[in-house]
């Protein structure tokens, strides 16, 4: 398992206050830049468009709104409100007709469909199968990571934060950046094991107990905080989870409800077009299934012909599909790591059905309303 630091995707929060100037170009450095209460330290500018500044820092990325930036990076960055929001419209009109395309080349007519609901009315029909379906480009351009979830068993968490955090975002972006550190909590409250501690030698493997459904349970009771407000604390020396204070906790529980939605089917031959139904609907998929002992693949970590190993379970985000001929069979599905991007494709890799089929334990998506 690679260990390392939390990449931080997007953020919503407003910068507090930053270091002396920059000239706002692309490779500009900030020494130090508070983000919230967060410091990013290095921070090097790395894109800079008319709706956000996308920054390099010494833990990671992060991607800040040019409307929460100070008055004077607001200017350095030559921010325009008028073109910001042309931009966000321009942005919200292709993001629709992406939507309105695939829906129709499903045979869909009239509004994306993505409610639960009709979502659900498609299980159990043999799906449309495209040559590709894919939300990768879609998580790169809302400033969705790929993290690390560093020595800690808590891939559960990982890939349904992820998923909350792609369907919570704003058409224009940037996506939230929600709490992992906050659901792992939530999660152990929920199960009554808020005294148990992380293994402090990484070569351990316990497992602290999740289930997708226990974490999505979790999420559904205790709703969701920023990472902002309650950020990632796991460290080897202190692996200790944190109770959040009051206030946090009643403000991530009035945030927007979510539900869980099992992916039916008693195996996986009857699982994996259900998937496929999800992921034609723009919606990612959380998968559990089994890893195999090696953790390192093919260059582009392609999961195939290796045996998944029974108790050594892993969740990871589907996040599309490709197959050259058209079969469902010949698919390979694109999937979200926690491993950090050194892993695999930036972070990503690729199952094949044959994979999938063998190897597949659970599945499911949310309804984030």
């Amino acid at each position: 398992m690679v260990r390392g630091q939390v990449l931080a995707p997007a953020t919503a929060s407003a910068v507090t206050s930053a270091a002396p100037a920059s000239t706002g170009k692309v490779s500009d450095v900030i020494p130090e830049m508070k983000v919230g209460t967060n410091v990013y330290y290095n921070a090097r500018v790395l894109q800079v468009t008319a709706l956000m500044v996308v920054f390099a820092h010494r833990d990671g990325i992060v991607s800040v709104p040019m409307a929460d930036l100070p008055a004077d990076l607001q200017k350095r960055f030559n921010y325009d409100p008028a073109k910001a929001s042309a931009e966000a419209a321009k942005l919200q009109a292709q993001n629709d007709a992406r939507k309105v395309e695939a829906n129709a080349a499903a045979g869909d007519k009239g509004p994306p469909v993505l409610n639960a609901q009709e979502i659900l009315q498609r299980f159990g029909s043999p799906p449309k199968v495209f040559n590709e379906v894919n939300m990768q480009p879609r998580f790169d351009q809302l400033g969705i990571g790929v993290k690390n979830q560093g020595a800690r068993p808590s891939c559960a968490v990982f890939a349904l934060v992820s998923a909350l955090e792609y369907q919570r975002a704003p058409a224009a972006g940037p996506a939230p950046e929600f709490s992992e550190e906050y659901l792992i909590w939530a999660t152990l409250k929920t199960l009554g094991k808020l005294s148990l501690a992380v293994p402090k030698n990484p070569e351990e493997t316990l497992d602290i107990g999740f289930s997708l459904n226990e974490v999505a349970e979790s999420l559904t009771a205790y709703g969701i905080a920023l990472a902002a407000e309650v950020p990632y604390h796991f460290v080897m020396n202190d692996p200790h989870v944190i109770e959040p204070p009051t206030d946090v906790i009643e403000r991530a529980k009035k945030r927007s409800p979510v539900d869980g939605f099992y992916i039916p089917g008693r195996e996986p031959k009857v699982e994996i077009p259900n998937i496929i139904q999800v992921l034609n609907a723009g919606v990612p998929v959380v998968a559990g299934i089994k890893w195999p002992v090696q953790n390192k693949f093919e260059d582009n970590a392609l999961l195939d012909a290796q045996p998944g190993v029974d108790k050594n379970f892993h969740a990871i985000l589907l996040v599309g599909y490709m197959t050259k001929t058209g079969k469902m069979e010949d698919a390979q599905f694109i999937f979200k790591n926690s491993y950090g991007e050194k892993w695999g494709e930036r972070g990503y890799g690729f199952a094949t059905y044959k994979y999938l089929l063998n190897n597949l334990q659970s599945a499911l998506f949310l309804d984030a309303r």
